[in-house]
């Protein structure tokens, strides 16, 4: 993410985000059981941030991510979208420290779903897009948590 609030994506890291998440598409859920498994490995205390069954969490972020890449040429709109999803992660109990957890997990059961095709560029893009997702996120997050006051 820039100084000014867009996201900096080149034209190839969106193709290879595009390419890449379109080799997925024929094992989605397993892709995304992986993330869940490597995320809980990595990060047991987000287990119990999960109210709903584990396939609809999937089907919830894999709508996420197709909604991400259908975007990639106009990001910015959905600025205000994920300002507003970091919020609501406020209230379920999610941390700042959590992203970089789910960034991580995320990367790996990439690299791990896509082999060879996940090389050190396709894994920058895909690292540079998902960090100004959770910059936007985080932002709506720290919006919306309630003031800190030490005289308390």
């Amino acid at each position: 993410m820039s100084q000014t609030g867009k996201i900096t994506l080149s034209e190839r890291q969106k193709r290879l985000v595009r390419e890449s998440f379109e080799s997925l598409s024929e094992y989605q859920s397993s892709v995304l059981m992986l993330f869940y498994g490597r995320l809980f490995e990595i990060a047991p205390e987000t287990r119990p941030l999960f109210h709903i069954d584990i396939r609809e969490q999937s089907s919830k972020l894999m709508n996420t991510l197709a909604t991400l890449i259908d975007a990639l040429d106009r990001l910015e709109l959905l600025l205000p979208h994920l300002a507003e999803l970091g919020s609501k992660h406020v209230t379920y109990g999610v941390q700042p420290y959590h992203y970089e957890k789910l960034r991580s997990a995320l990367l790996w059961a990439l690299g791990h779903a896509l082999g060879a095709e996940f090389g050190r560029e396709t894994r920058t893009a895909w690292e540079t897009l998902l960090t100004a997702v959770s910059a936007a996120m985080l932002d709506g997050a720290a919006a919306a948590a309630p003031p800190h006051n030490p005289s308390k």
